[in-house]
């Protein structure tokens, strides 16, 4: 049982926590009624006006209905709570409905270069829209292209999309974008239940305005459907961490479904495995693990089975170790690299590299065996050159990091820009919210809150063992997003940021680390626009509780009756008086 901080006279379910003048213990009826044999005793020592014991007090817990047990109570919330949250949950659908509207007028715009024209051979939405057409004829396999897609998946559900439309690309464009559209709305409620509502609404502005996910959202490519799919599993984390059991199965179909477009992204599985299995008892434990494990199943078995029948047929993909060696060979730069011999395309690095692996090698190699060699030489130049290598991951990092979106294959963030009238807003780029959210994660690591820092650095790390672009760094984007908005939140709330020094101090320093990640002009100017707007949102928009009071904080090993211990957290800060 953990007693933390919150305002309390309009408590709200997942209200979260905020300054209080004091810590207290009382009251105790926000958080459940009594039992009847308590509730006299209770009247009496509210209308004498007397704080019950310690002991008197936690054995008043007892008598209550379970609560929450984390930053929320179990309560109906109180009649203001209630108002102001009818008048912010309107504005998060709002802004969705406006994010939805920017990336329709963006697909109007493009619709004639990306849809209606055909993809130049060789690149990524060629692949998956060969691949796509190849499942619709009835190839299920996915046709004579599928050796070079390095993970299908994405390519089924175009399939279906593509034939549910009567083969026309403008429909599965159209779907992408409406759950593009959806991707703020999730980032709002993971962003609402680690702080607050008017926080909450900050994050879904940054996400609706996002250009780089409109813009991946407008190509049928794998890409388009890593936003929205990130999103889902951070929300679904955030939900299994606060012991929501319910969201055990889904937050396994969506760690899938993510794993399936990005493979690197499987080493988000031991943060979810943390956020299902903390803190409960064994039984517990087993049976989230099953779920999730159940939920990642649903996806992965099939595809599975799909990828040992094509293997069987000659048409395996075996992508993994080319991608690898691109990234960590002498000539490595942390982008991409062209290599001798290697074409610099989706048919180069299967062809071309296996050829020149049987060259090297001196005898035939199959298609797995082809991978494991490029495999073996990244960890051979790693061996060899190990400081070399460090540089090398270093600089991989600068590029994770960087403000613009750098890299093509075979479209490019910048050259459609000049098609696109929404692309050539001055909206949210990466190199707006990245400064935001270096602010966010520092407050989140002062609190000990780890779940949006450990996501983002799974992502980071993820990344480094290949090459770097902005394509493939789009599933940092939703973490990045939360985390600007409680950036944000920590720089505008009063009290958060003290003296005009320490502020000016902010002010200077954001778009300073903004022109290090490389961010032009444009860039700058829009992450102060951002910082202001932002600032005045939380500092303005209504919150669902304004008093001051305590909150009951129960463990699930509490609730469950596994432990009946009190604990009452890490020592308060100095301006806090302890209980």
């Amino acid at each position: 049982m953990v007693l933390e901080e919150v305002p309390v006279w309009h408590v709200a379910v997942r209200d979260a926590p905020g300054a209080v003048e004091k810590l207290e213990l009382v009251p105790l009826e926000p958080v459940g009624q009594p039992r009847r044999d308590a509730e006299g005793e209770e009247r009496d020592h509210c209308q004498a006006g007397n704080r019950p014991a310690r002991s008197e007090r936690i054995a008043a817990l007892s008598w209550h209905a379970l609560v929450w047990h984390k930053a929320g109570v179990d309560v109906p919330p109180g009649p203001l709570a209630a108002s102001r949250r009818r008048r912010l949950d309107p504005a998060v659908i709002g802004i969705g409905v406006a994010a939805l509207v920017l990336r329709l007028l963006h697909l109007r715009a493009v619709r004639p270069l990306l849809i209606d024209t055909a993809p130049p051979p060789g690149m990524d939405r060629w692949l998956n829209m060969e691949v796509a057409a190849a499942i619709a004829r009835g190839e299920w396999l996915g046709g004579w292209a599928v050796p070079y897609d390095s993970s299908p998946g994405y390519s089924y559900v175009l399939a279906a999309l593509y034939r549910a439309s009567g083969q026309r690309w403008i429909g599965p464009a159209a779907v992408q974008l409406v759950l593009g559209a959806v991707a703020p709305i999730l980032l709002a409620g993971v962003v609402r239940r680690l702080r607050d509502d008017r926080t909450a609404v900050v994050a879904a502005l940054l996400g609706a305005l996002y250009l780089p996910a409109i813009f991946y959202e407008g190509l049928l490519v794998k890409f388009s459907l890593v936003p929205v799919v990130a999103s889902a599993l951070l929300y679904a984390t955030v939900r299994l961490r606060d012991g929501a059991r319910g969201w055990a199965f889904g937050t396994g179909v969506v760690l899938a479904a993510l794993g399936l477009l990005r493979p690197n992204t499987i080493l988000l599985a031991p943060l979810v495995g943390w956020a299902a299995l903390r803190g409960v008892r064994a039984s517990v434990a087993a049976s989230r693990a099953a779920l999730v494990g159940a939920g990642v199943a649903l996806l992965m078995v099939p595809m599975a089975v799909r990828d040992h029948l094509a293997a069987e047929r000659g048409a395996a993909s075996a992508l993994g170790g080319i991608h690898f060696y691109i990234g960590s060979n002498p000539r490595a730069d942390g982008e991409y690299v062209v290599l001798p011999r290697i074409r610099p395309d989706i048919v180069g690095h299967v062809v071309d590299a296996r050829r020149e692996a049987e060259r090297r090698a001196g005898h035939r190699l199959s298609a797995e065996e082809a991978s494991r060699f490029w495999f073996r030489e990244g960890l051979a130049f790693i061996r060899n050159d190990p400081v070399r290598y460090v540089l090398l991951e270093l600089r991989k990092l600068w590029f994770v990091f960087e403000a613009n979106e750098s890299g093509t294959f075979g479209d490019d963030f910048d050259a459609l820009r000049p098609a696109s009238p929404v692309l050539r807003l001055p909206l949210v780029t990466f190199g707006v919210v990245m400064p935001l959210a270096a602010v966010g994660a520092l407050g989140c690591l002062r609190r000990r809150a780890w779940l949006l820092p450990a996501f983002t650095l799974s992502v980071v790390v993820s990344l480094l063992p290949f090459f770097v672009a902005g394509r493939y760094r789009i599933p940092l984007a939703p973490p990045v997003i939360a985390l600007a908005a409680l950036g944000l939140d920590d720089i505008g709330r009063p009290g958060r940021v003290r003296g005009s020094v320490r502020l000016a101090a902010v002010v200077l320093g954001l778009p300073l680390l903004a022109i290090l990640s490389g961010a032009d002009d444009v860039q700058v100017v829009t992450l102060l626009v951002t910082l202001a707007i932002g600032v005045g949102l939380v500092r303005w928009l209504p919150v669902s509780s304004t008093a001051r009071a305590s909150f009951v904080h129960v463990s699930e090993s509490a609730q469950t009756g596994e432990d009946s211990g009190i604990d009452l957290g890490p020592r308060p800060e100095a301006h806090h008086r302890p209980p």
